[in-house]
């Protein structure tokens, strides 16, 4: 789908570069360390009101009892997208790097449905990468609007569709606070690639 959640979240091959930015302030004489690069690796899953849409590319793959499963969850405004992907986190460093959560916002068709954390405590060797779970759920009801009726068909198509990039996600690491609290290492201004990526990674304004 970047998953142009950035939707088509289905990478085929190899992985595109993600913008990263500073992990803490360079002390006189030190370099500085790097935030740990996200890219999504790959989509495990994505259904709409419980209905699998990854294999779902063309009018004729909506039956009637699909699209009706669809309907129903628009009518009673309640129209959950849901996917399960799997991130992959490179360490620029020389040093180990720790994750304690990503931050992310996701987009279908370049319109923002729904932002979330979620924790996920992952050490990362230095000059290495592993896997990073994220999964999301939002109700695509008020991003539909009332009037969707006719769109819905359409609409359950193409999540799956490397060639679409329905959708786009924005996503940043995020540390700990001394507290315990999930926090963006550092304030920079926000950073993405809004034409090849398949993800976007920002920082807080």
């Amino acid at each position: 789908m970047s998953i142009r959640f950035a939707s088509s979240l289905l990478l085929g091959g190899g992985l595109l570069p993600m913008a990263s930015c500073a992990l803490h302030e360079a002390a006189p004489g030190a370099l500085a360390q790097r935030e740990p690069e996200l890219r999504v690796r790959a989509i495990e899953a994505a259904s709409l009101n419980g209905l699998d849409v990854l294999p779902l590319r063309v009018p004729a793959d909506l039956d009637l009892p699909r699209r009706n499963q669809v309907i129903a969850g628009y009518v009673n405004k309640q129209l959950p997208l849901r996917m399960r992907m799997q991130l992959s986190a490179y360490n620029p460093n020389a040093v180990p790097a720790t994750i304690a959560g990503v931050a992310y916002t996701v987009l279908v068709d370049g319109k923002a449905l729904g932002t979330g954390r979620q924790a996920a405590a992952v050490s990362v060797p230095a000059g290495d990468s592993v896997r990073v779970p994220l999964t999301f759920e939002f109700n695509t009801y008020k991003f539909l609007g009332d009037d969707a009726m006719p769109a819905l068909r359409n609409f359950a198509l193409g999540f799956g569709d490397l060639r679409r990039q329905r959708v786009t996600l924005q996503v940043r690491p995020l540390g700990r606070t001394p507290k315990g609290h999930l926090s963006a290492p550092i304030a920079r201004p926000a950073l993405a690639y809004d034409e090849a990526a398949t993800v976007k990674t920002a920082k807080n304004n």
